[in-house]
């Protein structure tokens, strides 16, 4: 009887989701400004991260890769050993920097927003596979 339920499900329900597999593969990230600025980005796949009492999500980055990037600009990484992944971005300047940052995993938009990045504010982002966590991040190195 259940493989029998099954196959009417797949009837009549075809083209739905119920078999894709949700485990992420690729974070697509993008960041758009005024041409020409430049931003000091801190990436990682290998971090621990959790949610406080106080809703703060704690990140300690265990490794981490280092860039320095043009605005605008775009990456792709692959997250599917790790399943996460965290990027800090830091102005380089003594002038705010204005941004629109877009981050996908895979073809779900996680993120699209406009803001600033200002000098000693360091901007974060932080994914976990099937993890919740918060926008107010606290980051140790």
């Amino acid at each position: 009887m259940k493989k029998l339920l099954v196959a009417v499900a797949l009837v009549a329900f075809p083209g739905c989701d119920i078999f894709d597999d949700p485990t992420p593969r690729n974070i697509f990230f993008e960041m758009n400004g005024e041409a020409g600025q430049q931003l000091r980005l801190i990436y990682s796949t290998q971090f621990v991260a959790g949610v406080n009492d106080i809703g703060v999500t704690r990140v300690q980055v265990v490794t981490s890769d280092t860039i320095v990037h043009e605005i605008p600009f775009d990456r792709v990484i692959d997250i599917s050993i790790d399943r996460r992944w965290f990027v800090q971005a830091e102005s380089l300047g003594s002038e705010p920097i204005d941004v629109h940052v877009i981050v996908d995993v895979d073809d779900r938009n996680l993120l699209n927003e406009s803001g600033g990045i200002y000098p000693g504010d360091p901007w974060h982002f932080v994914y976990a596979f099937n993890q919740l966590l918060t926008r107010d991040i606290d980051v140790a190195f």
